[in-house]
């Protein structure tokens, strides 16, 4: 019995990453090279999206690009990744609030926003919104080292009986 809730446990703990927040990758091509594709993924590239610098960093970066109102959190929205690429070739990568019924509904409303404008760097080539841990990069697996930590004790535990 104690070797199936060993074994229960340290599935759970492989497959469930528990008390996390989403986290995307947060960066610009312009400012950041290893941004564009192919994406080079580095610790420093993502944030938990719940927190204050992820909604610093839209209202300072895409302030200039996307009308303000389309960066207003809509009631009900939850975050999700975005990668936004544009029409110089520039690739943003980042959290905005998404309707969660019509995530998809954020990248046409941008679209339509930016597509009067003249200037390119400010017309969307290409948007996509995802809701999974650090999607918005190039497909990379991920995952988390104390969970994959407490998977190998417990299975320890379990071999050891």
């Amino acid at each position: 019995m104690a070797r199936s809730v060993a074994l229960s446990f340290a599935v759970l703990l492989a497959v469930f990453e528990i008390g996390s927040c989403l986290r995307c990758y947060q960066c610009n091509s312009e400012s950041d090279p290893y941004c564009r594709d192919p994406f080079q993924a580095g610790s420093r590239n993502f944030v938990d999206c719940f927190t204050q610098d992820a909604v610093n960093y839209n209202k300072a970066y895409l302030s200039h690009i996307f009308e303000p109102r389309m960066l207003e959190s809509p009631a009900g929205a939850t975050r999700q990744c975005a990668k936004i690429d544009l029409q110089t070739g520039a690739t943003i990568r980042t959290c905005l609030d998404v309707n969660s019924l019509v995530p998809d509904q954020i990248c046409d409303a941008l679209q339509r926003s930016t597509s009067e404008f003249r200037d390119p760097g400010r017309q969307i080539r290409h948007c996509s919104i995802c809701s999974t841990e650090l999607c918005n990069g190039a497909g990379s697996a991920t995952f988390s080292l104390p969970l994959a930590t407490l998977a190998l004790i417990a299975s320890y535990l379990y071999y050891k009986q």
